[in-house]
């Protein structure tokens, strides 16, 4: 049996032996004849029979390869387009966001151990500590309600419960000092228990059988009607949950970083203007650093090396992001967001753009690591510092991830209210998403332009490089770039930039622009 290198090789032998027939052929449709003197020649016998048998076998091989190989071929050929162009979507954890529970922060009215003592030493009663039968007691505690040192304290039933002997309350280690501190389920009113002990927060769960919460969602699942309630480990989330979060909105705020760039741009080698060139041609255009270089070395005449532009570029990213984020913007009241992934050294890390659907100003665009409740958190917070007063209307609309949910869940606990609409799915399965796809359609479409600036960069070797890169994106996408639903006007169109200004001289304009956004 021929092996495939051995097939391979014959194939790759009868491509060039039919390469190198056709030139002759080439000949004789140049001059459209056949001469004389080779005319002798290709009618004898032998050359027409030779030719007559090549026919044969090539219609043949042209039967057999459009049968049985190029219906193969072409279904391989998509599989490789696909898994090279597409995006594939990345399920996110699903789970439920239920109404904001009770918060009581009363403290218990706590005993006094003195008072006690005093008071039944008036009653004529003095309470003397334990006499112990035997020394296996351990516990070194004091009580939690009154405070009595262990002298006062005996074991109740031998089980873990203590009783103390001056309040005779009881408590366990395992137990919490009160019931009437905590959070307590808004329908039944019991104190919920922790389930979990998440990365970024704790799952709350309400333990009540009596709870109306639960005897609802059970009545719903007994008369088949539950399907909203499966999850995808196939269980029917029945309970009450709350998620308490580990974090609050200072944790959230970004620390002011000292400004540090790898290149002094007074003392480049170069013109100012080849700064310029190399940030339209890496930012606006999105080429590779590599492509830049050599476009500038062939096209200007400037020899440059492809680390050069990325030295430029991070310089630029770190002077102008002050300007991104500080710049006062003139925002409406709806904001649209979303999240992509990228890959960073082969891993999903994950884009949260957010943005004006009716200025199409970018808000928020930091890249994260992972996808969950803190980022979501921390993006709307960016978004929501653009404001020097939140509007009363502020609505955000997002798609079906419920990080968001219990975003605003975290933020209505802060002070901080807001609509929120999802949109779900890809079909207008329900009247909310219908209203709000267009607006979720603008995020989608900034999602599709930052990719193909993404894909031509060739990728990041660090998530630092790839939100670098990501600051002079938006910063182009803000301050520079035209877009057509905008009568092809820029999203921030404050006269910054002369008319006849071209590109090159705009991105130093805003490198000088953006010295006033800097910290002092």
């Amino acid at each position: 049996m021929n092996t495939i290198t051995h097939i391979l090789n014959n194939l790759n032998s009868f491509s060039k032996s039919n390469f190198k027939f056709s030139k002759y052929i080439d000949f004789f449709q140049l001059i459209n004849s056949i001469p004389h003197s080779v005319e002798y020649h290709l009618n004898s016998s032998d050359f027409i029979y030779h030719l007559e048998q090549v026919t044969i076998h090539l219609d043949w091989m042209i039967d057999f390869f459009d049968k049985h190989i190029n219906p193969s071929l072409k279904k391989e050929f998509k599989k490789l387009k696909k898994s090279n162009k597409n995006d594939h979507t990345i399920p996110y954890a699903d789970f439920k966001i239920d109404e904001p529970p009770v918060f009581k922060k009363e403290a218990p009215v706590q005993l006094s151990f003195e008072d006690i003592l005093r008071n039944a030493l008036k009653d004529g009663r003095p309470i003397k500590p334990v006499n112990r039968r035997n020394n296996n007691f351990d516990f070194k505690g004091v009580c939690p309600f009154c405070g009595a040192p262990h002298e006062y304290i005996y074991d109740n039933n031998g089980r873990g419960q203590f009783m103390c002997k001056v309040c005779c309350q009881t408590f366990s280690l395992k137990i919490s000092l009160s019931g009437e501190t905590g959070i307590f389920c808004p329908h039944c009113g019991k104190k919920l228990d922790m389930k979990h002990d998440r990365q970024g927060y704790l799952v709350f769960v309400c333990p009540s059988m009596k709870c109306p919460y639960y005897i609802k969602n059970k009545k719903l699942v007994d008369e088949g009607k539950g399907e909203h309630l499966l999850t995808s480990s196939n269980q029917y989330r029945l309970r009450y949950h709350y998620r308490d979060f580990k974090f609050n909105l200072d944790n959230l705020k970004k620390a002011e970083e000292n400004i540090t760039t790898p290149v002094n741009l007074s003392r480049i080698h170069f013109d100012h203007r080849i700064l310029g060139l190399a940030l339209t041609y890496y930012v606006n255009y999105g080429l590779s650093s590599r492509k830049t270089a050599l476009i500038i070395r062939e096209v200007h005449g400037f020899k440059i090396s492809h680390q050069t532009v990325i030295n430029y570029a991070t310089t630029v990213s770190r002077l102008v992001k002050p300007l991104v984020d500080r710049y006062p913007y003139r925002l409406g009241s709806i904001l649209s967001g979303d999240e992509t992934y990228i890959k960073i050294r082969g891993k999903n890390h994950y884009v949260f753009f957010w943005s004006d659907p009716k200025t199409k100003i970018i808000t928020s665009y930091t890249i994260y690591p992972v996808r969950d409740t803190k980022c979501a958190c921390t993006s709307i917070y960016e978004c929501l510092s653009h404001y020097s007063e939140i509007p009363d209307d502020m609505t955000l609309i997002t798609d079906g991830n419920p990080i968001y949910n219990a975003a605003q869940v975290f933020f209505e606990i802060n002070g901080i209210k807001f609509d929120l609409h999802q949109v779900i799915g890809v079909k207008n399965l329900d009247e909310e998403s219908q209203k709000y796809r267009p607006f979720k359609q603008i995020e989608e479409r900034l999602n599709r332009t930052y990719k193909q600036n993404y894909q031509g960069t060739n990728g990041y070797d660090r998530l630092e490089c790839a939100n670098s890169y990501m600051v002079l994106f938006v910063c182009f996408f803000n301050f520079l770039r035209r877009h057509s639903a905008l009568n092809y006007k820029t999203p921030v169109d404050d006269g910054l930039f002369k008319k006849d200004m071209l590109m090159p001289d705009r991105w130093l304009q805003l490198i000088e622009y953006s010295s006033q956004y800097h910290a002092a």
